[in-house]
C-alpha cells in the first residue's frame, strides 16, 4: 500500500502533471492539426507554390513542406519522449515510500526532462521562424493538385469545352478507357489544317491515309502526322508540341511517339470545314497499328492539351487562332482521362432509331441513329451523294469512305448533312431543304414525302472477334465493327452490288420508315428540372437534368448554356467560364448538362434558349417549364427535381403568355435578355447590388 504523501509532494505532482499537459497540448495538437490538413482539402497550401498552367492529375509536393514535416513530425516525437519522461518520473516519486535514491532519480528525470522541454520550444521557435520565411503558414502540410481556380476543375485551360470545344472522347476526367482507343475532338469552328497537320503520306491532302487496302497498311507510315517541334540531334527528332497538340502520361509528363491525325469536311449551321478530327495515338512507331495507350498491368492516366497554333478557317481575318489569344489562359484547352489495362473487343450496337422502322413521321423531321457506344466518325459526315448507275445515294459526298446509303421510292436525293454528335453516340442527319418557319421565326426544314430505306455498313471484321479493317465500314473508336443484328457474332455482309438488293446482311444495319405530307407545329416545353429552381446545397458534382415533352434534334441541345456569378473567383487571373458539355438519353427526350465542378461561393443558371429543337424543328418556345416553386432552405435542401404539369393549369408551370415576354427567368415568364434576368435573380437574392 502506498504511504501517505505529504503537501510539499502534492504540490510537486500538481505541477508535473500540469506540464504534463502542457507538453501534450504544445506536442500533440500541432500533429492533430497536420492530420486534419491532409484531410480536410480547404486546408491547402495556398502560398509558396506558383500554379501550374494545367493539373497533370498529380498532387504537387514542394521539397520545403517535405522538409517541414520532417521536422515538426520529429519535434512531436520528442515531445511525446518528454511527456513519458515526467510520468515515469512522477511515478518514481509516488512509489518512493521514503527511499531517497529513488526520490533524486525522480527529481533528476524532472530537471533533465525541463531542460530538454527548454531546448525542444527554442528549437520549436527557431523552426517555426524559419518556415514562415519561406512562405508556409503553421500547420501547413501538403497541397491537392494545384490549379489556376481553388477547389474546381474550372481551371486554366478548361473553359473552352462549351465554348471554342464543342465535343471530345474521351470525355473530361473519364475513366477505365480501353488502351486501343482514338481520341476525337470536335470544334465550334472550322479549322485551318495547315496549322497543325503534316502531309507526311505525301498525298497532296491534309488528313488521311494511303494504302488503306494493303496488307501492309501500316499507321504511323502511311497517315498524316500532328505538327511536331524539331529537337537538335544527329539526326534531328520529332516531339509533339503544346502548341498544336500534345498527348503526355500524367505521371511523369512524357510525350507519347506521336499522333496521326485525320480529318473530312462537314457542313454545320450552313458552313462547310474541317469541324472534327480523329487522332491516332502513336506509342510504337515499329509497329504497323502503331501500339496501344497505357499499360497491360495498370491503369494509366492521360493528359491532352490543344494549343494556340491550331488556327481557324477563316482568311477574312488572316487565319486567328482557334482559342482566344487576348487571354492568357484562355488560349489552349487542356483534359484528362485514364486507361485501364485492357484491350476493347465488345462491338458497338444500334440502341434507337428516328423515324421507328416501320413508322411515318412528318416531312420536317430529321434522321437519328443512337449507338450503344461512341463511334468513329470516318465515313458517316456530309452529305448524300448520287451513286453512278445505281437508285440509291451514299453519304459523305467527296469522301473515299462511304458508308451510310439510303434509297426512296422516288429516287430523289434528300438534300441535307449528317453529323456525329451527342459525346459521338448519335448521328443525326437534318435535312436542309426549307418548308417554312417555327414559332420563333426559324426556318424548319422537311424532307420529301416518300417511302425510306436506309442501310449502315459494318466494318469488315477479322475472324475470330469484332476488331475490323480500317476504313471498312463503321466501328467503334476502339476498332470494332458494328454488330448490326446484336447477336455478338462477327459477320461479314457481302460487298457485291447492288447495294439494297445484296447488302440486308449482318452486320450491316437497315430499316425503312415513311415521310407523309404533313408538318409537326407543336413546340417542345419542359416536363421537370434537376437541380430545382432555388434549390441549395447541390453536390459539386450532380449533372444538371432536363427532361423535355418531345424527342430533340441532338445538334440543338449544345445550345444549352450554363452561367455562373461571381467570375473573378481569384484576383489578378483571367475569369474562366464553367466547363460545360450536353449528353442526350438513347430516347431523344432527356438531356444532362455535364459540368465541371461547382464552387460553393457561386451562383449558377441553367439557360435553355429558343435555338433548342425538338426532331421537327420546333423551338423551345413559348418557354414553358417548371415554375419557381418554393424557395428553398436547409428544411427543403432534398428537393431535387421541379416538374410542370399541364394538367394543373399554371399551378406548376411557368409559361410564356405574351409577345412581351421573351423566356421563363428562375420560373417567372420575363420580358428581358438572359443577362438582365440572370442579373436580376443575383438583385433578389442580394447577392449583388
Amino acid at each position: 500500500m502506498l504511504q501517505w504523501i505529504s503537501k510539499n509532494k502534492i504540490s510537486v505532482l500538481k505541477a508535473v502533471t500540469i506540464l504534463g499537459v502542457i507538453l501534450v497540448a504544445v506536442f500533440l495538437i500541432p500533429n492533430f492539426t497536420l492530420a486534419q490538413s491532409i484531410a480536410n482539402p480547404d486546408s491547402s497550401l495556398k502560398q509558396g507554390l506558383q500554379v501550374i498552367e494545367q493539373p497533370l492529375g498529380l498532387p504537387a509536393f514542394d521539397i520545403r513542406l517535405i522538409i517541414a514535416r520532417i521536422i515538426r513530425v520529429a519535434l512531436g516525437l520528442v515531445g511525446i519522449v518528454l511527456v513519458g519522461l515526467i510520468i515515469y518520473a512522477g511515478y518514481l516519486w509516488m512509489t518512493a515510500a521514503g527511499n531517497e535514491e529513488q526520490i533524486a532519480q525522480a527529481k533528476a528525470t524532472i530537471r533533465n526532462a525541463a531542460i530538454g522541454l527548454a531546448i525542444i520550444l527554442s528549437a520549436y521557435s527557431i523552426v517555426s521562424f524559419i518556415i514562415s520565411l519561406l512562405g508556409i503558414p503553421p500547420g501547413t502540410t501538403e497541397t491537392k493538385t494545384t490549379t489556376e481556380v481553388t477547389d474546381n476543375y474550372n481551371f486554366t485551360g478548361s473553359g473552352a469545352l462549351g465554348k471554342v470545344v464543342k465535343d471530345h472522347y474521351p470525355a473530361r476526367d473519364q475513366k477505365n478507357i480501353p488502351r486501343n482507343t482514338k481520341i476525337v475532338i470536335t470544334f465550334n469552328k472550322p479549322v485551318y489544317l495547315p496549322s497543325f497537320i503534316y502531309d507526311t503520306n505525301k498525298s497532296g491532302k491534309l488528313g488521311d491515309c494511303i494504302n488503306i487496302d494493303k496488307d501492309t497498311f501500316n499507321w504511323n507510315k502511311d497517315c498524316d502526322h500532328v505538327t511536331s517541334t524539331i529537337v537538335a540531334g544527329n539526326p534531328p527528332q520529332t516531339k509533339l508540341s503544346d502548341d498544336f497538340i500534345n498527348v503526355r502520361r500524367a505521371d511523369n509528363g512524357q510525350s507519347i511517339a506521336d499522333l496521326v491525325v485525320l480529318a473530312s469536311a462537314s457542313t454545320v449551321n450552313n458552313v462547310t470545314g474541317i469541324f472534327t478530327i480523329v487522332i491516332k495515338p502513336i506509342t510504337d512507331v515499329n509497329s504497323s497499328n502503331g501500339g496501344n495507350l497505357g499499360s497491360d498491368t495498370a491503369d494509366v492516366a492521360y493528359t491532352v492539351r490543344l494549343g494556340k497554333g491550331i488556327l481557324e478557317d477563316n482568311a477574312t481575318n488572316n487565319y486567328p487562332s482557334i482559342f482566344d489569344k487576348q487571354k492568357i489562359g484562355n488560349d489552349f484547352y487542356v483534359w484528362q482521362f485514364t486507361c485501364n489495362n485492357s484491350i476493347d473487343l465488345t462491338p458497338p450496337q444500334v440502341v434507337s432509331i428516328f423515324p421507328q422502322s416501320g413508322k411515318t413521321e412528318p416531312r420536317n423531321s430529321v434522321i437519328q441513329i443512337f449507338f450503344s457506344e461512341p463511334i468513329d466518325p470516318t465515313g458517316l459526315q456530309g452529305q448524300f451523294d448520287v451513286v453512278a448507275n445505281q437508285k440509291y445515294f451514299a453519304a459523305p459526298k467527296n469522301s473515299s469512305y462511304q458508308f451510310v446509303y439510303l434509297k426512296n421510292d422516288k429516287q430523289v436525293l434528300p438534300s441535307g448533312n449528317f453529323n456525329l454528335v451527342n459525346n459521338y453516340q448519335t448521328l443525326e442527319f437534318t435535312p436542309s431543304q426549307e418548308c417554312g418557319a417555327n414559332a420563333c421565326g426559324d426556318k424548319i426544314f422537311c424532307l420529301n414525302a416518300d417511302n425510306y430505306n436506309l442501310l449502315l455498313q459494318a466494318a469488315k471484321t477479322f475472324p475470330g472477334n469484332f476488331q475490323s479493317k480500317p476504313f471498312s465500314g463503321i466501328a467503334d473508336l476502339s476498332g470494332n465493327g458494328l454488330d448490326g443484328n446484336k447477336d455478338n457474332k462477327p459477320q461479314v455482309a457481302t460487298t457485291t452490288l447492288p447495294v439494297f438488293d445484296t447488302w440486308k446482311q449482318p452486320d450491316n444495319y437497315y430499316w425503312n420508315f415513311g415521310i407523309e405530307d404533313s408538318i409537326d407545329a407543336t413546340s417542345p416545353y419542359l416536363l421537370s428540372i434537376s437541380p430545382a429552381i432555388n434549390t441549395s446545397y447541390v453536390a459539386k458534382d450532380q449533372p444538371i437534368a432536363m427532361d423535355f415533352s418531345k424527342k430533340l434534334r441532338a445538334e440543338s441541345v449544345y445550345y444549352i448554356d450554363l452561367d455562373e456569378y461571381p467570375k473573378n473567383v481569384v484576383a489578378g487571373k483571367p475569369w474562366v467560364p464553367i466547363w460545360h458539355v450536353p449528353a442526350i438519353t438513347f430516347d431523344g427526350q432527356s438531356v444532362f448538362l455535364k459540368h465541371g465542378l461547382f464552387l460553393d461561393t457561386e451562383f449558377y443558371m441553367p439557360i435553355v434558349t429558343s435555338s433548342v429543337q425538338d426532331v421537327h424543328f420546333n423551338c423551345f418556345y413559348p418557354g414553358l417549364g417548371p415554375n419557381d416553386g418554393p424557395t428553398n432552405s436547409a428544411e427543403n435542401a432534398n428537393i431535387t427535381a421541379s416538374n410542370c404539369d399541364l394538367t394543373k393549369k399554371d399551378a406548376t408551370c411557368c409559361a410564356v403568355k405574351s409577345s412581351g415576354e421573351d423566356f421563363c427567368c428562375n420560373g417567372q415568364p420575363a420580358s428581358v435578355s438572359a443577362a438582365t434576368c440572370f442579373q436580376n435573380v443575383l438583385k433578389t437574392k442580394q447577392i449583388i447590388n
